[in-house]
């Protein structure tokens, strides 16, 4: 099983996440809540991510 990280809230993703553009990168996320914190702050999660 390839578990990581969501950048927003550092929770375990065991099961896909959820994949969103932000700030030209494409970044997973475990939830909703966390997609839409991402999107609302991309300078913090795409370089997060990075």
């Amino acid at each position: 099983m390839n578990t990581t990280k969501c950048v927003v809230c550092d929770w375990d993703i065991n099961d896909g996440g959820i994949k969103v553009t932000v700030g030209g990168r494409e970044i997973t996320v475990c939830c909703d809540d966390c997609a839409q914190k991402a999107a609302e702050a991309p300078e913090k999660y795409a370089v997060a991510a990075g």
